[in-house]
């Protein structure tokens, strides 16, 4: 995903050494530097951490070569005159996507309808050379009232959808001071969601007189869980815009990794276990579960699902709308890469170890003690049986030539020396086997994007099969061959690598051989909603999982 660092608190720090921070910064898991800068000439007064035009190009070359980038700045443009021109010479000249404006907390309603038309005519010059305005709020303006809407919130209403906002959760709380006038940043993003192009991470903790500080982000009272959920969703990117530090590069670090930790989170999600009928392109609702279900198989029978829910394996009738849980002995931390024997006397289940490694073992679906097939201690995610029983295709992490690939990989179904498919090339997951056993079908990044390919059992010939400008992930083929379908996420929302959940996301179908590709639903939803195959036997309807994300 897209994090990045608004320079402002960490400016002086920055000025020491900006090769050396920036490098770090890439390091910590940041992308993106949010500058202060000047369009035109600089005014006297003026905070230091606004830079004028040649620091701003030397910091965007340093940037470029620690594989950072600098899409937005917030700008101050002390000859409003000249505005239209600046923005669209440095949209141009630097890349600027992006220029964030403050709002004045003090504006009247006739002033702020005022302000609101001006940036208008503004953004209506940024458009032409490629870039947008957003509106950044302090404390004082969402403090601040008119007609019952704080300031901030007036001013980007007032500007009809052709400005928008980059709201910052920490001054959004904290008001006027010790939280007096401020307002819920959850309730306030999910109100605003259509308005919202980037977001900024600020925090405070209470002292014990009541009184508030700035405080590491992520250690005080914004609830950071609720924050990073809604920016996954809206597919924004996220800055850290800290002002205050014990430690500059040491926090840096530590919020940087609290960002990676929190990619997969999905608290306060509901899950709806759907149909879909692909002859009417209709969708049956079966149940709503309150909690998070995964990676639905259908049984030949025609009316039991397999899924995973809380690290175990459940068995749902569809005709009896009943839940019953499956005996898998210790592997009690399963994940959502589970899948059938052709028999289906057998579940094979990718499990999660004490050590926290997944490792792929063999169950009978009856019940009983599972059996491990992958021996190594690195993780193993299983995404194909077989027809004819003998082997298990599976997304393998595995170190080649000191570093770690992630590869499809086969093993026998009984366990023993595993061949690799894929030979490190790029990031390759999801295999899963042609009803006739002769093709693999499997994604990969080796194109640039995840796309959807195939090719023989013994990895040779291997065939794109997608190429949308979008992320596709896990083909799945029906039981008789002829469709498959595929669930697909936006270019830019998150890396070619990754399927996270709670995201907006699409269902796409085409024939065996590529033709007739048509998206078929838009939802709500990513990892667990098809990560294994759900296809019904009369290859005609296949079962996924919506999720909601219930907020305020």
């Amino acid at each position: 995903m897209r994090f990045g660092i608004n320079l402002f608190g960490v400016w002086k720090e920055l000025e020491k050494d900006p090769a050396a921070f920036c490098r770090k910064v890439r390091a910590f898991g940041y992308r993106y530097l949010e500058p202060c800068i000047v369009l035109g000439k600089r005014a006297e007064g003026m905070p230091e951490q606004f830079i004028d035009e040649d620091t701003l190009a030397a910091l965007a070359e340093t940037a470029k070569e620690a594989g950072l980038t600098i899409e937005a700045a917030h700008a101050a443009i002390p000859d409003e005159t000249k505005a239209p021109e600046l923005l669209q010479h440095f949209a141009k000249t630097y890349g600027i996507r992006q220029f964030v404006f403050g709002v004045p907390a003090e504006l009247t309603e006739e002033g702020a309808a005022a302000y609101a038309d001006k940036l208008v005519s503004w953004a209506e010059a940024a458009g032409q050379a490629g870039a947008e305005l957003l509106l950044h709020n302090g404390g004082a303006d969402v403090a601040a009232r008119i007609g019952g809407m704080s300031v901030y919130e007036y001013v980007l209403h007032r500007c009809g959808g052709k400005v928008f906002a980059e709201p910052d959760a920490g001054w959004m709380m904290y008001g006027n001071g010790d939280g007096e006038g401020g307002e819920d940043p959850e309730a306030f993003l999910w109100r605003n969601k259509d308005y919202i192009h980037a977001f900024h991470y600020k925090d405070f903790a209470e002292n014990p007189d009541g009184t508030w500080r700035h405080c590491e982000i992520g250690t005080g009272v914004v609830d950071m869980v609720a924050m990073f959920q809604f920016s996954r969703a809206a597919e924004v990117v996220q800055y850290a815009d800290q002002d205050v530090f014990a430690d500059v590069m040491g926090e840096l670090e530590s919020v940087g990794k609290r960002l990676q930790r929190m990619q997969d989170v999905r608290d306060n999600s509901r899950s709806i276990l759907c149909i879909f009928n692909t002859e009417t392109g209709t969708k049956e609702v079966l149940r709503t579960f309150d909690h998070v279900i995964e990676a639905p198989n259908w049984l030949k029978d025609g009316d039991t699902l397999i899924y995973n829910a809380d690290g175990k394996i459940f068995r749902y009738s569809i005709s009896r709308d009943e839940e019953t849980q499956v005996d898998t002995g210790f592997c009690v931390h399963c994940n959502n890469d589970h899948v059938l024997s052709p028999d289906e006397t057998e579940i094979a289940v990718s499990h999660h170890g004490e050590n926290g490694i997944s490792a792929i073992y063999r169950i009978p679906l009856a019940g009983g003690e599972p059996v491990r097939i992958t021996g190594t201690d690195m993780h193993s995610f299983l995404h194909g049986w077989s027809p004819d029983g003998k082997e298990l295709a599976f997304c393998g992490f595995r170190m080649k030539d000191g570093a770690m690939k992630v590869d499809v990989i086969t093993v026998p179904a009984d366990g023993g020396e595993e061949k690799n498919l894929t030979g490190g090339c790029s990031f390759n997951d999801g295999p899963e086997y042609a009803p006739d056993g002769k093709k693999v079908w499997f994604i990969s990044t080796r194109s640039g994007l995840m796309q959807v390919w195939k090719m023989n059992r013994d990895g040779s010939c291997p065939e794109q099969m997608t190429f949308e400008d979008q992320n596709n992930w896990f083909g799945h083929v029906s039981p008789d061959g002829k469709k498959v379908v595929n669930i697909s996420y936006s270019k830019d929302g998150l890396d070619p690598n990754q399927h996270l959940p709670n995201m907006d996301v699409s269902l796409w179908l085409m024939n065996e051989d590529g033709t007739d590709r048509k998206k078929i639903l838009d939802f709500f939803g990513g990892q667990g909603s098809i990560n294994v195959n759900s296809w019904a036997p009369d290859s005609r309807r296949f079962a996924y999982v919506e999720y909601e994300l219930l907020h305020k």
